[in-house]
């Protein structure tokens, strides 16, 4: 190394070496007991970068746990019984390791191995003892089709089967020995034990100094006598010992085929599910390395099959731990690394809507307020997030409420974020008894997502139906699943007020409101221009100006079924026809006609006042929203955000406006 210069390792090299650090604590660093604890909300709110990580390594664990307490992440109770099993577990540890030297010389094992494996099994049950004191219990359990699972069982579950696995492939019944005998001991007496007292005895069990001679009549092909004899716990063990293990060979050889990789992706799999961050699964990672490699060298002998093994399945497992990503990794972020400002200024970049998108900030501010009162562990302020959409057709009601799933997603409200759409053709069905079901089964697949509901009001018809049935039952569910399930409803202005105005039950969950206006003219057409550079498409000048007149005159026409960005998408659909129409009368079609719409492309019933307002040749003008400063536009002009003169802010002047348009 020149110069004293040091190594610089990529973040996840790095957190990879911060759980292998037993400098302070001899089996769970630091830095993984207090990645796990809190609950998801308190750890998206209140991350961990990696100089607090290194931190905690250095800290005694009546540290940490007096550090989250004074936080309100740990209660009382809990921090009395992290304290006490952790004593517990290093107490066993220690007595453990003063008899290893012993037990590797009677066994033949590699001293060295013997420690690492028992290191390694203790730490993974100690870790899964203080996620069984710190998980919160909501968290820790699935519901499945095959009924609920106990996600902390599977996690360990599938450790447990790296481990056998594992084992049966260094030790098979073909090389039976002691040390064969003795290894499957180790692992069984740690993972098949609730009392770690149990585990550090049943770990050493006969493999004692005085009995070594007796016990390596295993590496003699021992043989039960069937004469009568007096049998003590040596003659026990050295009749069984064979039969035992042939037994665990067939107990563990179906995880060995389904692949020990996809054992540690069921990990991977339960963490993710848990909402623990990505040093978690490195802990794992290391944990089953450090297994693997004992078990390689526990007979002081590494085959050139056995390098292969492990180097085959570290691999696999190392790649399961980098593409591991978690919604609590970092500042607040949802899984694939979308954080809470990134949906926010996906919902700033929507065309319009801006009294829409205050109170979609509004709702998102006091969420993300919600979750740090639970942080903090203070309790959140009684409100729904239940919510009404009105409006007409195309003014953005599904987009938005696809935003509000990533932003509740992101912040931890909602585990998934993802948005069921529905009306009310999905709830109701024809004959009595089946709506219930019909409704139900919708629900379930909205569960820790949105449930939209459009044209919600057709569910409350004058005359008795089934609809009535789909309602009760969603409220219901409403309550049941509080903690799981937003629902939005939508659809025209009065029939929804109507609507909730109709039950008392709707009245009281929903009371978040949204109206979502019509477009004006300009953002019509910058809707129009939006589609067509998503696809590639540009506009003549010309065609710009038609575009203007065209969404002035339908706005001045529409009634109350108008159609907004719905009208628009097929006015962009007409028009890209009409120009595959238009170039097929050509013979050679290059690439800058492919990619230009003309004016001629758009059919518009605005043709008349166009033609007049050119021969009058009348000035267009676009105006700055934060100041009022008027401007002239012409449908040349090739820019779309532009720097008022007087206020200095930026504002959009794609296209003008039409001075004499009422």
């Amino acid at each position: 190394m020149l110069g004293g210069a040091q190594t610089i390792y990529p973040r996840r090299a790095r957190m990879k070496n911060l759980v292998q650090d037993f400098t302070t604590h001899p089996l769970v660093p630091g830095s993984a007991l207090a990645s796990i604890i809190g609950n998801p909300e308190s750890r998206q709110n209140l991350p961990l970068d990696e100089p607090a990580l290194l931190t905690f390594n250095k800290m005694s664990v009546v540290e940490i746990v007096g550090h989250f307490q004074n936080l309100g992440a740990l209660t009382g109770e809990q921090a009395g019984k992290v304290l006490g099993v952790d004593n517990e577990y290093i107490t066993a540890f220690k007595t453990l390791s003063l008899k290893i030297t012993e037990v590797a010389q009677v066994t033949g094992c590699d001293r060295t191995s013997v420690e690492r494996l028992a290191r390694s099994l203790f730490s993974a049950k100690l870790l899964s003892e203080h996620l069984e004191v710190v998980t919160p219990p909501q968290t820790s359990y699935e519901k499945t089709a095959q009924g609920t699972v106990d996600l902390l069982e599977a996690l360990f579950n599938s450790f447990r089967k790296i481990v056998g696995g594992a084992w049966s492939v260094f030790f098979p019944v073909s090389d039976f020995s002691l040390i064969t005998d003795a290894s499957a001991q180790f692992w069984m007496a740690c993972l098949y034990s609730n009392d770690p007292q149990d585990m550090a005895a049943g770990f050493v069990g006969l493999f004692r100094g005085e009995h070594q001679d007796r016990l390596e009549a295993l590496n003699r092909g021992h043989t039960k006598e069937k004469k009568i004899r007096l049998h003590d716990a040596i003659t026990e063990y050295l009749d069984n010992s064979k039969e035992k293990i042939t037994k665990l060979h067939e107990a563990v050889a179906p995880d060995v085929r389904e692949g020990l990789d996809r054992a540690f992706a069921r990990i991977a799999e339960v963490l993710l599910k848990l909402e623990l961050p990505p040093l978690i699964v490195f802990f794992y990672e290391f944990l089953v390395k450090e297994v693997c490699e004992a078990f390689c060298s526990m007979d002081n002998r590494v085959s050139a099959k056995e390098s292969r093994f492990v180097e085959y399945l570290l691999d696999q497992i190392a790649k399961i731990s980098d593409g591991y990503q978690s919604p609590t990794s970092g500042s607040v972020r949802r899984a694939g690394g979308e954080s809470f400002e990134q949906v926010l200024a996906e919902l700033d970049d929507l065309i319009g809507l801006a009294a829409v998108k205050e109170k979609v900030k509004q709702t998102a501010h006091f969420a993300r307020l919600q979750q740090m009162r639970i942080a903090q562990g203070l309790k959140p302020i009684a409100t729904s997030y239940h919510s009404v959409y009105t409006g007409n057709p195309g003014t953005g009601k599904t987009t938005v409420a696809r935003l509000m799933g990533r932003i509740y997603r992101s912040l931890g409200v909602l585990k998934k974020g993802h948005l069921v759409e529905c009306d009310r053709s999905a709830l109701v069905a024809e004959y009595m008894g089946q709506t219930a079901v019909k409704t139900n089964v919708v629900v379930n697949s909205a569960l820790d997502g949105i449930l939209f509901i459009d044209e919600a009001y057709s569910l409350a018809k004058d005359y008795e139906d089934y609809g009535q049935e789909a309602i009760e039952t969603m409220l219901k569910r409403m309550e049941d699943e509080r903690d799981r399930l937003i629902v939005i409803v939508a659809g025209y202005t009065e029939p929804m007020e109507r609507f909730i105005d109709s039950n008392p039950g709707l009245h009281s969950r929903f009371s978040r409101f949204i109206e979502f206006p019509d477009y004006d003219p300009q953002e019509l057409c910058r809707i129009f221009a939006q589609m067509c550079r998503k696809n590639g498409l540009t506009l003549t000048p010309a065609l710009k100006e038609r575009i203007l007149h065209h969404f002035t005159w339908l706005h001045q026409q529409r009634g109350e079924n108008f159609g907004n960005a719905r009208l628009v998408r097929n006015c962009f659909e007409a028009a890209i026809n009409a120009q595959a129409t238009r170039l097929s009368r050509t013979e050679k079609v290059n690439a800058q006609a492919l990619t230009t719409l003309q004016e001629e492309d758009l059919d518009s019933p605005a043709e008349k006042s166009l033609e007049a307002h050119r021969k009058a040749r009348k000035p267009y003008t676009v105006r700055c929203p934060h100041c009022g400063e008027v401007y002239s536009w012409t449908p040349d002009l090739q820019i779309i955000e532009a720097q008022c003169n007087k206020c200095k802010k930026i504002y959009n002047c794609e296209f003008g406006v039409i001075p004499d348009a009422n």
